[in-house]
């Protein structure tokens, strides 16, 4: 993914109690390959070329379909602009946790939603590491993302991160459900390589693994004040069982719908 290239990494934060957050600034730039090739994995994630033309109407465009039928609305809705910018930001992460960061990530929230502009339950991005066999270093890595992109907003930058800390400490609880879910898309998709690899961490009595949580801000720039991050408070958690990431760019909305926008329109050419 030739995006992943403008991430640059910036001085370390700290939250309140110490925790190290990792930070990067997205530096997009007017690239049309980089921005096309980025749209066409984001659409992926929802609706394969097949899927769509099995699905929409004869005369309908398969931009139109996506627009009117699968994308979270960007108007018009009470919840869809929320949802898109939810959903825009857990790709972002997970596209840095797979490539970057060199975990498998399941894409199995976004393709069979009931409803286009509400989240899908769970936690928001399950990643791993293991080898062929189970072995007590394999990890697991939940992680919970939020998202600001209106400068506007009430709630400030580390208010957000923060709320991404406090969700996560529910995935203590869901996180095996969150598992068994990924599994059986896996499967429904026959990917049953990946869906048997991942199964593994169904059973951490018999066979150990190491589980990491994770908290992800995405925010627009403006919201990005790096002296305020200190405010968060990850107590909750050892130092070495979490990560804390926060990803700025500038006027995320405009990219935001950007990439949606390219997506669509990209798919009319398949």
């Amino acid at each position: 993914m030739k995006y992943i290239n403008w991430y640059e990494e910036e001085r370390e934060l700290e939250t309140t109690d110490g925790k190290k957050i990792q930070v990067l600034h997205l530096n997009y730039i007017d690239e049309e390959d980089a921005l096309n090739e980025w749209a066409e994995h984001f659409r992926k994630n929802y609706r394969s070329i097949e899927d769509i033309d099995y699905m929409k109407d004869e005369k309908e465009l398969r931009s139109e379909y996506l627009i009117n039928h699968v994308f979270p609305e960007e108007a018009g809705n009470r919840f869809g602009p929320a949802t898109r910018v939810g959903d825009f930001s857990e790709l972002l992460v997970a596209d840095y946790i797979e490539y970057v960061l060199d975990y498998m990530v399941p894409r199995t929230r976004y393709d069979r939603k009931t409803n286009r502009n509400e989240s899908t339950q769970g936690t928001d991005l399950i990643g791993y590491k293991m080898g062929d066999k189970p072995r007590k270093t394999d990890e697991v890595q939940l992680v919970e993302i939020k998202g600001t992109s209106d400068p506007k907003s009430k709630k400030q930058g580390y208010e957000r991160l923060q709320d991404a800390i406090n969700d996560s400490q529910k995935d203590i609880i869901r996180y095996a459900e969150s598992i068994e879910a990924s599994i059986l898309r896996l499967k429904d998709r026959n990917c049953i390589r990946e869906a048997v690899k991942l199964k593994r961490f169904m059973n951490i009595v018999d066979y150990p693994y190491i589980i990491k949580y994770g908290a992800a801000a995405v925010l627009t720039d403006e919201k990005f004040i790096p002296g305020d991050m200190i405010k968060t408070d990850a107590s909750f958690y050892r130092e070495d069982s979490v990560k804390l990431i926060v990803i700025h760019t500038r006027n995320l909305k405009w990219l935001i719908s950007e990439i949606y926008r390219r997506a669509a329109k990209n798919a009319d050419w398949q």
